[in-house]
């Protein structure tokens, strides 16, 4: 895992002119790599690598050359087939025991179709010399990140929107991507905050050849038939452990990462790690006993806020946008980074196996929807008709759902909390967001809503392809980054997410049982006594938090002076719910004003007006 950054650019670059910013970009990412830096200047490249050393530490340093002499790369992430790739590549002078090695082989000897045979989480910048041919690319799940812009004649990329700034792009906030984060609490789509700057799409392939731009599939060995989950399951624990530093593993109170902690700790010793948030101890407990269960030691964090504001800058600086879920992850990464290099997470088994309360609410409203519509409206436009129209509530929402079915996209969109209509617009929004040109949010869910007839199926592909990409992934990412520590997710190996797709959802949530499948073969590793345990994980109650150690920082950032300066939101909207008591029933409210909070700050920190 590491920080990349660089340039391919249609006019030469020259070390006295150019050197400057380019050393910039890669400082900027330092924290992404702090075992060594690297740089190689072409006529019409640039390429950084900030590295954090994993596999071959002696000998995987970065920008590294292929055997042609003609091909550089920077590379970010873990290729955990490149054992068994770099046998098949017989004959290859290889020079280094590193798995970016094995990505350089496989392009001389096949070209880009070659990178068909990667497994892994990556994303790397890969210039041929000899053409004058640039390549970005990033992996199926989109697990690593990887940013890039036009400026000029030339193309920046990095891992981090504050790589492409450094380069030389004006930090304008966007607007648009404001209000998709005020709504679905992520970044939807493949933009970011900055105007100009986005996300290579997962599963892409960028060429840049003299200017021009193109975007391509990246290609993939698809297995002739889909293996039993059990075999999959322990084939992504045991891949997951190659490393040449020690591994160990997030442990909350759940299945998910009881079981991944139990299969990996075949492979090799596991320490694991726990975080226990507010007073309540009961998840930390069930994972102190989880680890016991499973014979493996476990060390254990507190959330430990003492000045919110210091807490939050650091939190905006490195994940560039808003975010109600990342605190917890940052004071975790921050302690296991102390223990060692490499964590093992339990993120994607709710995700691709129906375990969230969302996935069984969302198959009771595809039941309601075999309902006539006359009685579906018949129930529910009564009863809207004597709610205020920009009132937001769970009965209010609940309503709307019934009334919208068989809209899928609408469904979902109101199910996760989007709320975007004129009504609200004017009691959430100040000028600045009230004059741009910002997108109707469930049509942001339409455009990219699955083509799948089960809509609870079509519910977790899209979950999967964005909010686990741009939600759950980023802040793994960037949390884990922050504090030099790479965070793996065995449960979104390649494999697993092909047995996800490939599934029936009535397979792997029949009648409405969550998370059925994987707890079936569960049963095989695990305890009865897990099993049995409700859902948990890492949770954070922001209306307790914002009444109490989170205060100073809303109060600061939520100011009357900085409401009428950045002239995003409407200084009334916030101030009613700031003066008054924090109350459960506000949830949706405190998580607004928490994002709000949040965007002063980024633009702030970044400069981005």
């Amino acid at each position: 895992m590491c920080g990349i950054s660089g340039a391919f650019s249609a006019s030469p670059l020259s070390s006295g002119r150019d050197g400057g910013w380019i050393d910039v970009m890669r400082q900027s990412l330092s924290h992404r790599g702090p075992d060594g830096w690297g740089r190689e200047l072409f006529e019409n490249a640039a390429l950084n690598h900030n590295r954090l050393a994993i596999i071959d530490p002696a000998g995987g340093q970065q920008p590294l050359r292929g055997a042609s002499g003609t091909n550089w790369i920077v590379f970010n992430g873990e290729i955990y087939n490149y054992r068994e790739l770099r046998q098949g590549l017989a004959g290859y002078p290889f020079r280094t025991h590193s798995d970016t090695e094995v990505i350089l082989a496989l392009f001389e000897r096949e070209g880009v179709s070659g990178w068909r045979h990667l497994r892994g989480m990556f994303a790397f910048a890969l210039w041929d010399e000899s053409s004058r041919t640039g390549y970005l690319v990033r992996d199926p799940v989109g697990i690593k990140p990887l940013f890039y812009a036009q400026h000029g004649d030339k193309l920046l990329f990095g891992s981090e929107a504050k790589a492409l700034l450094a380069g030389g792009i004006v930090p304008r906030l966007h607007e648009p991507s404001l209000h998709g984060v005020m709504n679905f609490r992520y970044l939807p789509g493949d933009g970011s905050l900055f105007s100009g700057i986005v996300q290579l799409p997962p599963g892409r392939v960028l060429t840049w050849r003299q200017d021009a731009v193109s975007l391509a599939e990246l290609p993939r060995q698809r297995p002739s038939q889909l293996e039993p989950l059990p075999d999959l399951l322990a084939e992504a624990a045991a891949r997951h452990m190659v490393a040449d530093v020690p591994v160990g593993s997030y442990l909350s109170g759940g299945v998910d990462s009881a079981l991944i902690a139990a299969l990996a700790s075949r492979e090799g010793p596991l320490a694991t790690y726990t975080l226990e948030v507010g007073d309540d101890p009961r998840e930390a407990d069930h994972a102190l006993e989880t680890a016991r269960l499973l014979g493996l030691p476990n060390q254990r964090a507190s959330l430990c806020i003492e000045d919110g504001i210091e807490l939050h800058r650091a939190m905006v600086r490195h994940l560039e946008v808003p975010k109600v879920n990342a605190l917890q992850g940052m004071q975790l990464a921050e302690f296991v980074a102390r223990q060692g290099k490499v964590a093992l997470s339990g993120l994607g088994g709710d995700e691709l196996f129906y375990g969230y309360n969302a996935h069984r609410i969302f198959w009771l409203a595809h039941l309601a929807g075999r309902l006539p519509s006359g009685l579906r409206h018949g129930l529910a436009r009564p009863l809207l008709g004597r709610l205020a129209p920009d009132a937001w509530t769970e009965p209010r929402r609940g309503l709307m759902m019934l009334e919208a079915l068989p809209d899928w996209p609408r469904v979902y969109g109101l199910l996760r909390n989007v709320w975007d209509c004129p009504e609200l617009r004017r009691q959430i929004y100040g000028e600045r967001m009230m004059d741009a040109a910002l997108p109707d949010a469930f049509t942001l869910v339409a455009e990219r809503w699955p083509r799948e007839p089960d809509p609870v199926k079509a519910m977790a592909e899209f979950e999967l392809r964005n909010k686990m990409v741009n939600d759950l992934l980023w802040n793994e990412d960037r949390m884990g980054m922050r504090a030099g520590l790479e965070i793996r997710v065995p449960l979104l190996d390649e494999g697993l997410v092909d047995y996800f797709l490939n599934a029936s959802r009535a397979g792997l949530m029949p009648l409405g049982r969550a998370k059925h499948a994987l707890r079936r073969c569960a049963r095989q590793t695990l305890p009865g006594r897990i099993l049995r345990r409700p859902k948990s994980g890492f949770q954070l109650d922001i209306v307790a938090l914002a009444q109490g150690a989170l205060r100073p920082f809303f109060d600061t950032y939520l100011s009357p002076e900085r409401i009428a300066r950045h002239r995003l939101f409407n200084g009334a909207f916030v101030g009613q719910i700031m003066a008054g008591p924090a109350r459960r029933g506000q949830r949706w409210q405190w998580f607004l004003l928490y994002l709000m909070a949040q965007a002063h700050l980024l633009m702030e920190e970044f400069d981005a007006y």
